[in-house]
């Protein structure tokens, strides 16, 4: 386990292997006791709650394009238009999850997860940052935690000094 050396980049390292390690053993549970979801929306404070507060000058702030959703492995889930980059999708998502503004919808009375939505409350009871099919919401998850780390050693390279 050990301490950490750089905070940021450590704390959303261990965050991505921690999903994986969990993946690793999720079969292991019946489906009633496997909270995918739950760890998932969990693991969010530690990519993008905590990151943005130490390091926010080094959240990737490219245009959100049809190719960087690709990228990402978006295909049924969608960001709210008025959102044109990563950097402030980022932010928007951190304050949807640091307010507990998340909705879970399901479409049946299975109350099995279709989507997640992160709402901006402050914009309107019904203004939605982004839609995520579940799936997607782990894709995006690694795409931006891999992409964050890439960020500090690019940007930040000292941190990384013995």
């Amino acid at each position: 386990m050990g301490n950490y050396k750089n905070f940021e980049t450590d704390f959303v390292n261990r965050t991505l292997h921690l999903i994986g390690q969990y993946e690793s053993v999720l079969h292991k549970f019946d489906f009633d006791e496997q909270y995918n979801y739950t760890l998932l929306v969990n693991c969010l404070l530690g990519l993008i709650v905590m990151p943005k507060e130490k390091a926010v000058t080094f959240l990737p702030a490219e245009n959100i394009t049809d190719q960087m959703k690709q990228s990402m492995g978006i295909v049924g889930s969608s960001f709210n238009p008025d959102i044109k980059d990563l950097k402030s999708l980022i932010i928007a998502l951190r304050h949807s999850v640091a307010h507990s503004n998340l909705d879970f919808i399901s479409k049946d009375k299975t109350f099995l997860i279709d989507e997640i939505r992160f709402l901006d409350r402050e914009k309107g009871s019904d203004y939605v940052v982004a839609a995520f099919v579940p799936a997607e919401l782990l894709s995006f998850v690694r795409y931006y935690g891999g992409w964050f780390i890439s960020n500090l050693e690019q940007y930040n390279p000292k941190q990384f000094e013995n």
